[in-house]
């Protein structure tokens, strides 16, 4: 259940969009990245032994990239080619550095309305985003910057003020389950389109 390759057999659509690809499926990305600084680990790590007796794993809870730092429960945009409407935006659940030293981070991911099932409702704003049991693996260096998603009331005192035109504000219409194309209000009501 991966963002790229999403191989649900309950809908085609979903198995045919685009994702990040996973961080075991691949050499580092850092090699591929623009030439920037990258993010690096912050604080002290923890160590955890791995499942079915694999090797120690160093969980973190911070990464910093120059003054901007991202913590475990901050929602981030990641790199994604060819969406500038529609960036991958997920709240970060963990991040680890495996045994092959890569930076590896845990995110459950938000879905645009665009991108469900029911597609754009007509009471969609246009920062609107569905959080989702959707997670998955990837690559720290996918992080492109810190965004926040907030609740609908507080979206709409921040974008009167000096958030209004920001690209980097969201709020959280509900909750979309990908496995079933379930759309539910922020009260956990389902939304019939």
């Amino acid at each position: 259940k991966r963002r790229e390759g999403l191989h649900l057999p309950t809908t085609k659509e979903l198995a045919k969009r685009q994702r990040l690809p996973s961080v075991e499926n691949r050499p580092k990305i850092s090699a591929f990245l623009p030439a920037r600084q990258l993010w690096k680990w912050f604080g002290k790590p923890t160590q955890r032994r791995g499942m079915k007796g694999k090797a120690k794993k160093l969980f973190y809870k911070a990464i910093v990239r120059g003054r901007e730092m991202i913590r475990i429960g901050d929602c981030a945009v990641f790199l994604s080619a060819g969406r500038p409407n529609l960036p991958f935006i997920g709240r970060i659940q963990s991040m680890w550095e495996s045994w092959g030293s890569n930076m590896v981070v845990r995110v459950n991911w938000f879905y645009h309305p665009e991108e469900t099932n029911p597609g754009k409702k007509l009471t969609d704003k246009k920062r609107a985003l569905y959080q989702s049991s959707h997670s998955d693996e990837n690559d720290v260096q996918t992080i492109s910057h810190k965004c926040l998603v907030v609740g609908v009331d507080e979206y709409e005192q921040m974008s009167h003020r000096r958030y209004a035109d920001s690209e980097d504000l969201y709020y959280l219409a509900g909750t979309y389950e990908p496995t079933t194309g379930m759309i539910f209000s922020t009260e956990g009501v389902p939304v019939i389109c």
